[in-house]
This record gives structure tokens, sequence and C-alpha cells, in this order.
């Protein structure tokens, strides 16, 4: 759909408490635009830190009832978790208002800069962050709208995965999961990789073609991926090969060393010390190396600022630590992330036992990555780990709920390893500090929901309470 961006000064966002509305409406908020928005989320009194971050910036938050939809705007903006007959839609058809789906604001302001696209079925968040924060370091001012928070600017006056800069650069994710990759032209456009995630590889793979093709300066892809090699590339343009194994890759990491918190390998002659864990990071790390080289970045300049990320938000990161046991909260909810998460922690040296906790995210998503979801727990997890399943979460809007974590715990028992489901996910918390000891870590993994983390919080606070 065409937008005509030099109309839209009043714009109100329907979901405002989604992290990809949250960080658009923030940087247009901070760009001098008048934003308003409402969530379901913020009616039940969830996210009451991130309504307040909100708020202070400036950003009026209604009721989703329709009633801060009001004549003067000059756009609803949904996200593509509204239906079209929540209160906030109907009120704005009512009222005759334009209604753009977010992926289309985003993709009409990232064409008419100079974009910066992180595309793939895993890791954008983090390979964005990456180089978001290597790009605003060196002073190149770019704006952000990433899907998580970046750690090292939380602490700041926006919610950390918006920022507003003066340069041209926009740096953001391309998101296949609602076909919205197709709408980006980048100038420097990434493909991290291309999992079975929201669709089947045959569905991905013309949508990656079509990103492909849109990138105006340069490609960057990862040579070890082998969907990527069924991508039909540009040949107008600049390609940039990254990878671990392929010899075909310009950026390869070599000499690689892995550590709980940390990796150190070699691109060309020059160390890199990253911050981020596993295998899967050093991908993460290369991709955003290649996207800064190609907006003139120097590759020591990167590399000096690397070991300064603090990583993003709910992406393996230490909550803290009791009794001799890490606790480490994740997003990862497809199969591919799930194995790559457990695989870095299998791979720790003094590891004595995991327990991972697997919040489902969702009914559609839990049924079509079932089978690979048994297998991915089946082949990784060890006769002596745990496996803690609460029920699905659910987010609201209508959807068949004829799936439950009790069928993914029976699958999983069923293969002879330690399975258990909870309906109410507090009830986890006594037992998972019951049975953890020295040298175990629990691992929490589950998308969207942020009070995951609070759970985290809580595990520790049992394992603190059971010294006493």
């Amino acid at each position: 759909m065409e937008i005509d961006l030099e109309r839209l000064n009043n714009i109100f966002f329907s979901g405002i408490a989604g992290s990809g509305m949250s960080a658009l409406a923030q940087v247009l908020n901070q760009g001098g635009r008048k934003v308003s928005g409402s969530d379901r989320k913020f009616d039940r009194g969830e996210s009451p830190g991130l309504k307040e971050k909100l708020a202070s910036q400036g950003i009026r938050i209604a009721p989703q009832d329709g009633s801060g939809v009001a004549a003067g705007l000059d756009a609803l903006v949904v996200s593509t978790a509204v239906e079209q007959d929540t209160p906030d839609y109907a009120r704005a058809t009512a009222l005759g208002l334009a209604v753009i789906p977010r992926p289309a604001l985003l993709a009409a302001l990232v064409n008419s800069h100079r974009g910066l696209c992180f595309a793939g079925t895993s890791g954008k968040s983090t390979a964005s962050a990456l180089a978001a924060f290597v790009l605003s370091e060196l002073g190149y001012s770019p704006n952000v709208i990433t899907g998580a928070p970046l750690v090292n600017y939380q602490d700041g006056p926006t919610t950390g995965n918006a920022l507003k800069g003066t340069g041209e650069v926009y740096c953001v994710e391309a998101c296949e999961s609602d076909g919205s990759v197709v709408s980006y032209r980048p100038a420097v456009g990434v493909i991290l990789n291309i999992q079975r995630d929201h669709h089947e590889i045959p569905d991905l793979l013309p949508m990656f073609s079509t990103f492909a093709a849109a990138c105006r300066e340069t490609l960057v892809i990862n040579a070890d991926c082998p969907n990527l090699s069924r991508v039909e590339l540009p040949g107008s343009i600049k390609t940039v090969r990254f990878g671990i194994e392929s010899a075909r890759a310009e950026l390869r990491a070599g000499s690689l060393g892995l550590a709980p918190f940390g990796a150190a390998f070699r691109v060309g002659g020059l160390s890199l010390e990253s911050p981020l864990p596993g295998r899967y990071n050093v991908y993460n790390v290369l991709a955003a190396l290649a996207a800064c080289e190609a907006l003139g970045v120097q590759r020591e300049d990167f590399a000096r600022l690397l070991p300064l990320f603090r990583g993003v938000a709910r992406r393996f990161q230490k909550v803290g630590k009791e009794r001799g046991v890490t606790v480490i909260d994740d997003y990862a909810h497809n199969p591919d992330k799930v194995a790559a998460v457990l695989a870095a922690v299998k791979g720790w040296p003094r590891l004595r036992r995991l327990i991972a906790v697997f919040q489902p995210h969702g009914y559609g998503p839990t049924r079509f990555f079932f089978e690979d979801m048994v297998r991915t727990f089946t082949s990784l997890l060890g006769s002596d780990d745990l496996l803690v399943l609460p029920e699905i979460y659910y987010a609201g809007g209508t959807v068949a709920r004829d799936i439950s974590s009790r069928d993914l715990a029976r699958r999983v028992s069923a293969a002879g390893l330690n399975a258990l489901y909870f309906e109410d996910r507090r009830e986890a918390v006594p037992v998972i500090a019951g049975a953890a000891g020295e040298g175990d870590v629990v691992l929490v993994m589950g998308a969207r929901d942020d009070s995951l983390t609070d759970f985290c919080r809580e595990v520790l606070q049992a394992l603190k309470a059971g010294e006493n």
C-alpha cells in the first residue's frame, strides 16, 4: 500500500505493547509526530513498566475499547495481533480513518531512507541490535527499530528497542512471519538463515528471493545455510558471504573457542572477543560485521566495540545465580532456536544438569512445531536433565485452543526423559528450586511473554530461600 509519510502527524497504535509496535511508535514520537496507543496487555494490568516508559515520552495510552480513536487522527496503525472486530479497528472504520498495518508503515520508512534490513528466521534481533550498537557508538546516528531492547540503551529515554537518529540509516528487522519481508528495498540487506518457522521452506524461498532482488547496494548472506543456496541471488549488486564452515565465505570465523557466556574467534588476521555465547551467535556477529562494513565501518572499530555490547533483552540473559545454580532467560520458541540454545548450554564444561523450562508460544505455532519440538527435546536432553512445560502462552484473540503443553510432556516422557507439565506456572517454581543443585543451569525459554523474566527471578528467590 502507498503511504504518504508527510501526512502522518497524529497516529494511534492499537497493540502498542508489542515489541515492533512500541519501537516504531517511539521512533515516530521522538521524530516529532503525535503518538498515542492502546493494548489489551495494559488493560489487564500487564507490562506496567512498558506503559510507564511510553507515557514518560509523552505517548498517551488509552484503553483498547475504541475510546482513544477519534476524529483528527491521521491513521490507525495496527499490529498483526489486532483483529478487525476489535473496538479500535471498528471505530477507525466508522470514522473513515486510514488503517495501516505496522509492517507497511515500517517498510515505507525504511524505503525512504538508507535501509539496513536483517532478514532470516533466526537471529534478527541480536544481529540487528549489534549492528545498531556499533553504528551508534561510531557516530552514524542510525534510526533503530529492533524486536527486543538493547541492554546498553534500556536505561535511556526509550525502552531500548528504539533509537531516533539524525542519520540516513534505518536499521530494522525484516520479518517473514507476516510476509512483509518482500516489502523492503534496503540499501544493505542481510539474510541470516532460512529455517522452517511460521511457513514451510518452499513458501519461504520466494520471499527471500524477492528480498534479495530488492537490495540496492549490498546483499549479505550466510554461506553455511543450505536453504540459502536455493535462493536466487541478484547479479547487479555486491554479495558478501559469511560463515564458519564454507570456504566461499569472505568473512569466515576461524580458531573458534566457545565459553559459557562468550566466544573468541578470528576473521582474517583479526581476533574478535564476543560477549555472546554459542555457535549460533558467532553467525550473528559475522552478519553484523559484514553489514557494518558495507556501510563503511572499519573492522578494527567493530572488534574494539564488540566486547562492550551487552546483548539483547531475553536473549540468553543471565538473571542470576543462587546456591550454585545459574538461571538464564531466553526468547527461544521454535525448534531451531531451542536447539541452538540447548546445545550452547549442554556444551558447558562443568554442567551437572540442565533444567529446561519451555513455555510454548501460541496454539497455532505449537501445533505447527509439535513433532519437531518433540525431536528437539528428545535428541538434546539427557536422562539426567529435566524438562518443565508450563501451559501454552495465550496472548488473546480468536484461536482454537485444542492443544496443550501436556501433550508435549506426554510425548517427551514416553521417550524415557523427565518432563513435567504445569497448568499453573507458579506451581513449577518450588519444584524447580527443589530439584536444582550446584552446577545446574535453569534455562527458561519462551516468546512474547515478558513475565518469564519475573518467573526467572521467582526461581532465584526460591533457591535463595532454600538456603535458610
